[in-house]
């Protein structure tokens, strides 16, 4: 095993000992030895998202005129390095979930990281927290970076709704003119078109999509600017505004539009935005079960189930019965979507525990709701590509009809 070697680095604390390599200084290696709950970090999408707010906050405090224009053109490019090749720098961002609750220890494990980078290319000392940090707070910062993260990724889970709608619609024309029997309370009813049981997926699925949408909307506002409690103190009247503005051309192929929240002490106070679009997509994924079951007891048999289709075999079923052929796509997507109904009742929890000026269980529900983002993404497109590539058994469709 490779020795460690050290450096020592002081902050207001005293001294502590930082691997000799790490970008990273003494903030994060306290918040690394202090905790130890879990092996979660915050994911890339996170990391990326606040980079760039470093990037968007450097260009803004030069406009101020309170960073010279060569710290912040090389605050930006290295904040920028970090969003477009996180791989490159992940390992850098090693602090647990469970930390303090307004995400102070990511914040400042960001500020040292650039710090440090910073540093070493102008060769002057650039300090994490007048420098990297000037005109923001934690408290402003990792909500800002929860709403960029979270708008971001509801584009991309728009993109693979959309996916699956022209899927369906696809086999919806394929399956138009077969007849089957339809059922209530798993019981034989009227009869119905394979076409228009299809027709209702792509009605639920479209109408899920559209409180998504509008959540991301609110999301775009964005309390960066509001400081330690929403007020704004130690920053610019025009910072948040300049923030935004500069974020805005970071984004600008996403089509999103970020915008200045008046007050922003409302999204920093409380997390009522991101329970709405957790909301939503816990309608997306009641959708995702519903699908995932009906096409589950429309696959059983193959001779003492319904059978009225059949899905891609993609692996061996049983380690018993090596020629039975098992749903795996709509099991996974139904453990997936319970994931994100517990994701969920922990956002929610975790929501409704914002006291006075602050919510501080930020780690927490950032976590939580990129984890549903990531599930219900994932899940979409496996979902999409099991119904294009499923066939129908019209001999047992005819005779049970």
């Amino acid at each position: 095993m490779k020795k460690i070697t050290y450096r020592t680095e002081q902050d207001s604390l005293g001294k502590v000992k930082v691997p000799k390599n790490a970008l990273y200084g003494a903030q994060t290696q306290r918040a690394i030895e202090n905790f130890k709950i879990s092996a979660d970090v915050f994911p890339p999408e996170f990391i990326e998202a606040l980079a760039s707010i470093k990037a968007a906050c450097a260009m803004a405090n030069s406009k101020s005129k309170l960073l010279s224009i060569r710290k912040a053109k090389t605050i930006f490019s290295s904040a920028m390095d970090i969003h477009k090749n996180i791989e490159k720098y992940y390992e850098q961002f090693p602090i647990d979930i469970y930390q303090t609750g307004s995400g102070t220890s990511t914040n400042m494990n960001m500020n040292e990281v650039l710090s440090n980078i910073v540093s070493k290319k102008i060769k002057i000392n650039v300090h994490p927290n007048d420098d990297i940090n000037k005109s923001q707070s934690s408290n402003d910062v990792i909500p800002t970076t929860i709403n960029i993260s979270s708008v971001l990724l509801a584009l991309d889970l728009n993109d693979a709704l959309d996916y699956l709608t022209m899927r369906l619609i696809e086999k919806e024309f394929e399956t138009k003119d077969i007849i089957k029997s339809g059922r209530t309370h798993l019981m034989d009813a009227v009869p119905l078109s394979f076409g228009y049981e299809l027709e209702v997926w792509r009605e639920q699925v479209v109408h899920c999509n559209q409180p998504l949408l509008q959540s991301a909307e609110e999301l775009q506002y964005l309390p960066i600017g509001g400081t330690a409690i929403g007020t704004g103190l130690n920053a610019p009247k025009s910072f948040g505004k300049s923030v935004c503005s500069e974020l805005n051309k970071i984004y600008i192929k996403t089509g999103a539009k970020f915008t200045s929240n008046p007050n922003k002490s409302e999204m920093i106070s409380s997390q009522g935005h991101i329970l709405t679009m957790s909301s939503s997509l816990l309608r997306i994924a009641s959708c995702l079960i519903k699908i995932s079951n009906d096409l589950r007891w429309m696959n059983s048999g193959p001779i003492s189930g319904l059978s009225e289709i059949t899905l891609k075999p993609l692996q061996p079923g049983s380690s018993i019965m090596p020629g039975k052929i098992n749903p795996v796509i709509p099991e996974a997507v139904l453990m997936a979507m319970t994931q994100v109904s517990g994701y969920h009742n922990a956002i929610n929890a975790a929501c409704v525990s914002g006291n006075f000026q602050l919510n501080t269980m930020l780690p927490l529900i950032a976590f939580n709701i990129i984890g549903s983002f990531n599930l219900l993404i994932n899940s979409v497109y496996s979902i999409a590509d099991t119904i294009d590539t499923f066939k129908l058994n019209e001999d047992n469709i005819k005779a049970n009809l």
